[in-house]
């Protein structure tokens, strides 16, 4: 799998998140977290306010950036419900010390969670089937890598994920793994899902009820495979829960630049024709067979229980 950025400042994962630098749900609240922890530990603060006020601009920068990440969004709410809980009058070294230090369990405990959720996701996957995989997750190759360091033998259809390809960089990281890859463009995705056994795919968010958002053209590909009667996986780790949405937000699915999509000279006027680079978008959960946890393959509709415990064990 891609290794973590090694961020140098709070600004640097800004920076590295508006460059498309940070990939996948998992890693994008650990960026988060090591914001607000190189914050504290990097940066001197007056008061309170002053680090409430530095929190702020990290938090809208990060959101305003990848607005569909519930993990950013979930590192946000438990730095501010720990910077909420110290009473009046504490100094301001304690505060960025716990804080620091909850940022570190979340980083610490996303990573376990991924690797947990692989041994999982990869006793899912037996000798000689074939798995369809949509863009890149580092949930979703930790399952595979899972699989591959068990010695079971596999095969991947990987679809592009345009318009941005991101199925490449998964690509790359199967064949170290040795395992054989058939890479199809996304238009060809019914042609080739009669052969897989199953689907497993990622997730940037996961709503209250378990319907799942991710890259462009998962809900597609989720809605083929109930015609063709195969089973669909979404490899997570709990942390993706976004729980706004069981006050009746709606996930924000995020659209790109159209540049991504078409170039200077495509067309000769540009007059009548609106460009829309749709980058997420939503799959019901009566269409998702399983979610890969750390705490097992739990049904789309059970998510929301665990996120108690989980929220307990990071605040300490």
């Amino acid at each position: 799998m891609l290794q973590d950025i090694q961020f140098q400042s709070a600004q640097h994962v800004i920076d590295e998140v508006r460059n498309m630098n940070v990939k996948g749900g998992s890693p994008f609240g650990r960026a988060a977290a090591w914001a607000y922890r190189l914050a504290c530990t990097q940066e001197e603060f007056a008061d309170v306010a002053a680090l409430r006020e530095r929190f702020d601009y990290i938090s809208s920068e990060l959101l305003s950036l990848k607005p569909t990440m519930a993990t950013i969004y979930n590192s946000k709410s438990l730095v501010y419900k720990k910077l909420d809980s110290f009473p009046a009058g504490t100094e301001i070294s304690t505060i960025t010390g716990e804080i620091a230090a909850l940022c570190q369990r979340i980083i610490q405990y996303s990573l376990s969670a991924v690797d947990h959720l692989g041994e999982n996701g990869a006793n899912l996957i037996q000798d000689g089937c074939t798995v369809m995989m949509h863009s890149y997750s580092s949930a979703l190759m930790s399952v595979f890598t899972a699989a591959a360091k068990q010695g079971k033998r596999f095969s991947l259809i990987c679809t592009e994920s345009r318009p941005l390809r991101e199925s490449r960089v998964a690509a790359k990281i199967l064949q170290e793994l040795h395992v054989p890859v058939t890479y199809v463009t996304d238009a060809s995705i019914w042609e080739f899902m009669p052969a897989c056994d199953l689907i497993i795919m990622g997730a940037d968010t996961i709503a209250w009820d378990g319907s799942v958002a991710n890259k462009m053209g998962t809900a597609l590909i989720s809605q083929l495979a109930l015609s063709c009667k195969k089973p669909v996986y979404i490899a997570s780790e709990i942390y993706k829960l976004d729980r706004r949405t069981a006050q009746g937000h709606p996930i924000v699915l995020e659209r790109r630049t159209p540049a991504e999509i078409v170039s200077p000279g495509d067309f000769d006027s540009m007059e009548g024709i609106e460009v829309i680079n749709q980058f997420f978008d939503l799959t019901p959960s009566h269409q998702i067979t399983g979610l890969i946890t750390e705490r097992g393959v739990i049904a789309p509709s059970m998510i929301s229980l665990n996120w108690d415990c989980l929220e307990a064990q990071l605040l300490g």
